[in-house]
């Protein structure tokens, strides 16, 4: 194990060790107390990852719903423009043929013009003919473009039809979300009014002694393994992200934001990301797929570390901005604010590096 994971698993014991203790301290000798906290504490964390999960869906199908309004419009540009062209283009052919077929019992052809024995009459008619037949190929040309053009009309009409299909759908998706976290929230703030005062500060002083012990033990973990001194310096564009964020500690988390002044998770990441002059994608789930992933034992100042509820990448759920010796600077959950946190938190998946090449 090398220290950078020492540090992690010195995080999780840390995490593990510090919440069956804590709410005993809060009513020393309450195994009663103890107990009613560790089954609410429990559940609220339960209903936590829920909102989570569905704060993901809901970032997602918000930042679909964004890209299906600008194809739609650009879509209704082409079909607009498509629309024009078949428009135009027929009405030219229909001109053509039309002026054709006006100037045709005027052309001087036919074995009359030849019986004549007239030279200059069948000079004419020659070059009359030659200019109906130039004239045929330009309407066939003509013809053929209003074609063309209709049949992208038609192209046009379909795509935008599919590309309108699919902003419904993402907003409809948005919509679900929106009600599955509010409903997640909804619960857990029944489950809390509903515990009585003793449990929900010995809850709320687990909580705190865990995230306490945590960075704790992180921090003692780096000065005893010499982690600080290990890991490589943060670029410059990390530095100014990692800067960035932290003059947004102490702001409120809200689900779906992305700043300046309230944050979701990953509209932290996004958004400290943007201040050091490089875009990321929006959710935590995009970030991860969309970025160089680096091995968790490899962490530096500016990484991006991931937390899922399972072992695939679309369990993905929370983001947050590693500073080094075994911290990282997050936006946790509704009811809290952006603050630092041991990186070993549970469900801790996986890692990737902005603007690395």
């Amino acid at each position: 194990m090398n220290r950078v994971q020492r540090v992690v698993s010195a995080g999780v014991l840390a995490l593990t060790l510090a919440a069956p203790v804590t709410a005993a301290h809060a009513v020393p000798g309450s195994r009663a107390l103890q107990a009613r906290a560790d089954t609410l504490r429990a559940q609220v964390e339960d209903l936590r990852l829920q909102a989570s999960i569905a704060t993901e869906a809901y970032d997602t199908a918000v930042e679909e719903t964004a890209q299906a309004v600008s194809e739609e419009v650009r879509a209704r540009s082409v079909l607009d423009a498509a629309t024009g062209t078949s428009s135009t283009a027929t009405t030219e052919a229909t001109r053509r043929v039309r002026s054709l077929y006006m100037s045709g019992p005027d052309l001087p052809t036919g074995l009359g013009v030849l019986a004549t024995g007239d030279l200059g009459e069948v000079e004419d008619a020659a070059s009359s003919a030659r200019i109906a037949a130039s004239v045929l190929r330009d309407d066939a040309a003509a013809v053929s473009q209003a074609a063309s053009a209709q049949a992208d009309a038609r192209a046009a009409e379909v795509r935008l039809q599919q590309v309108r299909a699919g902003r419904s759908a993402a907003q409809a998706a948005a919509e679900s979300a929106q009600e599955q976290v509010t409903a997640a929230l909804a619960a857990q703030q029944r489950l809390l009014e509903s515990a009585d005062a003793a449990v929900a500060q010995a809850v709320a002083a687990e909580e705190e002694q865990a995230r306490q012990a945590a960075l704790a033990a992180a921090a003692q973990q780096a000065a005893a393994t010499g982690v600080a001194d290990a890991v490589a310096t943060a670029s410059s564009t990390a530095e100014a992200a990692i800067a960035a964020a932290r003059t947004r500690e102490g702001m409120s988390y809200v689900w779906g934001a992305t700043g300046p002044t309230t944050f979701d998770c990953s509209g932290l990441t996004q958004w400290a990301y943007r201040q050091a002059g490089v875009s990321i994608p929006r959710t935590s789930r995009q970030q991860y797929a969309g970025l160089p992933g680096v091995p968790l034992d490899q962490l530096q100042p500016g990484d991006l570390v991931f937390y899922a509820s399972g072992s695939s990448p679309s369990t993905i759920h929370h983001v947050a901005l590693y500073l080094g010796e075994g911290k990282v600077l997050h936006a946790p959950h509704t009811g809290d604010v952006v603050r630092e946190a041991g990186v070993a938190m549970p469900g801790l998946y996986g890692a990737v590096r902005p603007g690395a090449a």
